[in-house]
């Protein structure tokens, strides 16, 4: 099974509890994540990718995302509008950052 390590400390890190310290916004919280991390996190992306295919459903993806977690952050399942439709935005803004040269 796979770890998903880097889901892990992006989700604990930036989508926590101290969400709220790197702004207002999720757009704004990746873009300071960016900051943060001095660019994109390529492997984050492609570990979200593989999250999705591996957990399709918001059930298996909440499930299977506050195991990762180990709940510190909440109850997955409620990332608006669902987690599924969380994670792909996720993905699709941190690869239109990338196309953008916000790296």
């Amino acid at each position: 099974m796979k770890n998903y390590e880097n889901i892990r400390t992006y989700f604990s890190v930036f989508l926590g509890n101290d969400a709220d310290a790197y702004g207002d916004s999720y757009p704004e919280i990746v873009d300071s994540s960016i900051e943060c991390f001095g660019g994109i996190d390529e492997n984050l992306i492609n570990e979200i990718d593989l999250f999705l295919a591996d957990f399709p459903t918001n059930e298996l993806a909440a499930s299977e995302l506050n195991k990762i977690t180990e709940n510190r952050i909440g109850d997955c399942a409620e990332y608006p509008p669902d987690l599924i439709a969380f994670l792909s935005w996720l993905s699709a803004y941190m690869k239109q950052k990338w196309d953008e040269g916000k790296f």
